[in-house]
């Protein structure tokens, strides 16, 4: 058996950090650590926490494009023949009010969690520009995103009834009636949360192959082609399962959302054409990567843009326990310009941010911008950029060194987290998964018999003959517990999401 250990100690984990000396690594590393297992002695991780909570919002405004606005309500709406989406009357199914509203409404989602047309598990905006904005009250007077929760989490009833949708799908792109450069789109104030649908294995940490540290609520994920039903949390099923997918044009605008432990990015779209803004958001627990977003062929760099601001990113697995790729909080793709600062990446496996997407056309690929300043980095486990080597290989890079990166055109301001910081931090985060994301491990043992039964009917055939390889690691994209995301808001004052914005 070979055993390779990810992060094991304070010494690796101030690798990590990579701050500017190895002392100085060292010290933050350690505070992290020991802030953690403060955390853990106390007992209680919640007491620590001292988020402010967001205020007030004002009463909702007619929209300045068509002033129609919409009521959505879980616990007293009506079905979609008898509510007319009025304040008196507002529709129960968000879906139902998306599709009555007329392109350019409002639409006001109360707290609770909306399951789509039939409770299929899924959101769809085809071909209208619309503004969802949860986190209101059952009577639309308190707006507070954090206290009223505005959700759409798949469960287990929904398993096999989405196909390949993903949690909000959105389809309005330069071929679509009415598509406009200046049309608006704005998602604000839901919670995206696939930790109710994603296949996991039960929690057992005695059991290596669940992948379970200790006091996690869930084993590891369970990887396409895998299964044992013995140790499946709940029956298996394996679609997209993005929170938020498709192709836009116009101006689009994401805020105040958590997508969490989504099984395929967090966010993944195509820009046909528009200046998008994308803040004060919380990823948490995704696989592949927390966002991507890339251009449109046909549309120029210069008419498609991503201000990606004030959003926490952490805790981005690889596409399998392998640990051989994706896992990145933030894509650069191609055929786009890119501003990305006063976020905070963590813990975030195959790098905070992958800059090695080249357009095949190099001279676009020459034109576009990619800038990242003014970020925070922690406990990125392979750096905190991810660069293409020249060599086929790739060249991790951590924040020290972004002056460096040519790929960067704007890049001050990028720095570890310093000791006052990761306290805050090791308060905010789920203990037991942050410690096992800190003590992750990957062992591998193999078994080849070349005179075993298959082995000998392979060779007679003039077949290769075959050996076996197990893979198991301590952990790999369990689940995050939701309730627990909500300490994330304003950890770090001016850096990442905030409880107000």
């Amino acid at each position: 058996m070979t055993k390779t250990k990810i992060l094991r100690n304070v010494t690796a984990i101030a690798v990590c950090l990579a701050a500017t000396t190895m002392g100085a690594n060292a010290q933050i590393g350690g505070a992290l650590r020991n802030a953690a297992n403060a955390v853990t002695n106390s007992g209680n991780n919640s007491s620590s926490n001292t988020t402010a909570q967001p205020a007030t919002q004002p009463a909702p405004q007619a929209t300045a494009n068509t002033g129609t606005v919409y009521y959505v309500c879980f616990t007293n709406g009506a079905g979609s023949r008898t509510a007319d989406g009025s304040k008196e009357k507002p529709y129960k199914d968000l879906q139902a009010a998306i599709d009555a509203a007329p392109t350019g409404s409002k639409i006001l989602i109360s707290e609770g969690n909306y399951l789509g047309r039939m409770e299929q598990g899924y959101i769809q905006i085809k071909d209208k520009y619309l503004t969802l904005e949860g986190g209101w009250n059952a009577g639309f007077t308190e707006r507070n995103f954090v206290k009223y929760r505005t959700m759409i989490q798949p469960g287990e009833a929904q398993i096999g009834t989405s196909g390949s949708y993903s949690m909000l799908n959105i389809d309005y792109k330069f071929n679509a009636p009415g598509v406009s450069l200046q049309g608006l789109m704005v998602i604000d104030g839901i919670i995206f949360d696939g930790g109710e649908i994603t296949p996991y294995f039960r929690p057992i940490p005695e059991d290596a192959r669940t992948g379970t540290p200790p006091g996690c609520e869930t084993g590891q994920t369970i990887e396409p082609g895998a299964s044992m039903q013995s140790l499946e949390l709940r029956p298996f099923s394996i679609s997209d399962r993005r929170g938020i997918h498709g192709y836009f044009q116009g101006i689009l605008i994401i805020r105040n959302c958590v997508f969490a432990n989504c099984y395929n990015f967090g966010v993944q779209l195509e820009n046909h054409g528009g200046a998008w803004e994308i803040y004060n958001n919380l990823f948490v627990s995704n696989r592949m990567a927390g966002i991507e977003v890339r251009g449109h062929g046909s549309i120029p760099e210069d008419k498609t843009s991503l201000k990606f601001y004030n959003n926490t990113v952490l805790f981005t697995w690889t596409r399998t326990k392998l640990m051989e790729d994706m896992g990145y909080g933030f894509r650069y793709m191609t055929r786009m310009n890119y501003d990305v600062y006063d976020n905070i990446f963590g813990c975030n496996y195959y790098g905070a941010l992958d800059r090695t997407r080249f357009d095949s056309d190099l001279n676009r690929d020459k034109i576009r911008k990619t800038n990242a300043f003014n970020n925070i980095f922690f406990a990125n486990t392979m750096g905190d950029i991810c660069l293409p080597s020249g060599g086929g290989l790739w060249n991790w890079q951590f924040a020290k060194n972004f002056e460096e990166v040519e790929q960067l055109e704007k890049y001050e301001g990028n720095r570890e987290v310093n000791q006052s910081e990761a306290q805050s931090l090791a308060n905010a985060l789920n203990t037991p998964y942050l410690q096992g994301f800190l003590t992750l491990t990957k062992s591998a043992t193999s078994k080849y018999d070349e005179n075993s039964a298959m082995n000998t009917y392979r060779a007679a055939h003039g077949m290769n003959r075959q050996g076996t390889e197990t893979v198991r690691v301590s952990m790999w994209g369990n689940r995050y517990p939701i309730a627990d995301i909500h300490k994330l808001w304003g950890v770090i004052a001016g850096k990442g999401a905030q409880a107000t914005h």
